[in-house]
């Protein structure tokens, strides 16, 4: 992925969708990826981890992989029900995690790399999000945003249990630690779940990056203020290196076109 990259894309009967992605202000590589596939209805972000290339690589087969199973698995469904979607794209996304494990013990892979994945799929009227890490989707719906994604890392898991208070979360030592990801020892279990599109919701799907420094609040914010996909996903790896730009910062942006 290029240190520094924005792409546009427009789809006039499903979405208009952009994205945006950078290295920040102190990673040397972008471990970044991302894939849109309108005729599809899909969208994917993916943060590489276990350092540079091997962060990269893993990424890199997500987003290569992932997509042509997911299509695959949905042609072969007897069924699109919401059940049966779910169902698959827990399945898809365990067996690429017990894929890259393997693969990173490979001549061709890298000891203990992994990445974290997040996945948006438009099956008819209903959007299904899929995760598995701390990367997010998010639903921005009459000026308000809302998280969909479930943050496997240690500090949900500790805000979740009380032990800490959102005050405490910044400069906690657990930032940045997260408890599932692809290419885990584990069998992984990702969160997944569903609702009914409506036309004008977008979607924003990003890394940590963004979301570490750049708060819900302002979030909104530059969503609210900005109609254009590029120039919204733009100005949120903008505002990520502007606070700092510590990480790497992905950011998709999708606005729903002629749904229900």
């Amino acid at each position: 992925m290029a240190k520094n990259l924005s792409e546009r894309r427009t789809s006039s009967s499903t979405l208009s969708w952009a994205a945006a992605s950078h290295a920040g202000k102190v990673r040397e590589q972008n471990e970044d990826a991302f894939l849109v596939e309108p005729e599809l209805g899909l969208l994917l972000v993916s943060d590489g981890m276990g350092g540079h290339r091997g962060g990269a690589l893993a990424s890199k087969i997500i987003v290569d992989d992932l997509p042509p199973v997911i299509e695959n698995r949905l042609d072969a469904l007897r069924s699109r029900s919401r059940r049966a979607v779910r169902r698959m794209l827990k399945q898809v996304i365990a067996e690429q995690s017990r894929q890259l494990l393997v693969e990173g013990t490979s001549e061709s892979g890298y000891k203990d790399m992994g990445a974290t994945v997040v996945v948006a799929l438009i099956v008819n009227e209903r959007i299904y999000v899929a995760n598995l890490g701390d990367s997010r989707v998010y639903r921005f719906r009459n000026g308000r945003l809302s998280q969909l994604t479930k943050d496997h890392s240690v500090i949900s898991e500790l805000l979740e249990q009380g032990h800490i208070g959102p005050e405490d979360v910044e400069k906690h030592d657990a930032q940045g630690q997260i408890t599932h990801y692809i290419g885990m020892e584990e069998d992984a279990s990702p969160h997944v779940r569903s609702f009914l599109s409506q036309k004008g919701d977008r979607l924003l799907l990003c890394t940590d990056g963004l979301t570490d420094l750049v708060n819900d609040r302002a979030i909104a914010r530059i969503l609210r203020g900005t109609h254009d996909c590029q120039a919204a996903c733009d100005a949120l790896v903008k505002a990520a290196n502007s606070a700092g730009g510590t990480d790497n910062a992905t950011v998709v942006i999708a606005d729903l076109l002629g749904l229900a």
